[in-house]
């Protein structure tokens, strides 16, 4: 199975995290990332990003499950 890149950061505006997968912005609440994330240090903002690959996300009420 072809995995993509994903990442996810904190959202101010929202006070909850948005996860990024396939080109599309998912707002949530809460993040459980099975997959391996590693951090990346932007100069503009979001400042750090926790980023990995990922064969697919699970989205459930404000929840969201990254997998493997």
């Amino acid at each position: 199975m072809k995995k993509y890149r994903f990442f996810y950061h904190f959202r101010r505006s929202t006070l909850g995290m948005t996860v990024h997968y396939k080109g599309v912005c998912y707002p949530c609440k809460n993040v459980l990332c099975e997959a391996i994330c590693e951090t990346k240090w932007n100069k503009t903002q979001p400042l750090l990003i926790l980023q990995g690959f990922s064969s697919g996300i699970l989205v459930l009420n404000d929840t969201i499950t990254i997998k493997k």
